[in-house]
């Protein structure tokens, strides 16, 4: 018969990993800020929906991946997310950050079709980098959860 307490022979399943105060903060702050993103993107979605069907598969590529950027972040920031999880996570926002790349892209290349231009005229246009810099964050952030 065992002796003492039974909890000193059991093995621990989870490990008790302390959240930093300011990154649960911050994924809180993610989580919030989710909520006017999903709104926005709601709004320019039914704006959308009378046009092309490209439009509207642009708009929900678009809302998507910022919405999950925003989600990921605050379930990695949290310490919601076993090391599974993370790099499900992880691989997820790469690929659907890859597909908006790709989207953005495209129709930054059909934009250089109507006005004329080159990329390096393009580039330098406010919204063009700031689309790109937006996908590339998304493959970063995955990547940092990933390696987390």
């Amino acid at each position: 018969m065992l002796e003492g307490n039974v909890n000193e022979y059991r093995q621990a399943n989870q490990e008790n990993k302390s959240v930093n105060p300011i990154a649960a903060a911050a994924g809180a702050a993610c989580f919030i800020l989710a909520l006017p993103a999903a709104i926005i993107g709601l709004l320019e979605l039914v704006d959308v929906l009378g046009y092309d069907t490209g439009m509207t598969l642009d708009s929900i590529i678009y809302t998507g991946t910022t919405l999950a950027i925003l989600i990921g972040s605050g379930l990695s920031l949290t310490g919601v997310l076993n090391d599974t999880m993370k790099m499900g996570l992880g691989a997820t926002l790469i690929a659907v950050s890859f597909l908006d790349l790709i989207r953005r892209i495209s129709s930054i290349n059909e934009e250089l079709g109507w006005y004329g231009g080159t990329w390096l005229e393009a580039i330098q246009w406010g919204w063009v980098h700031e689309q790109m810099e937006l996908s590339f964050l998304g493959m970063l952030i995955g990547i940092f959860i990933m390696t987390r």
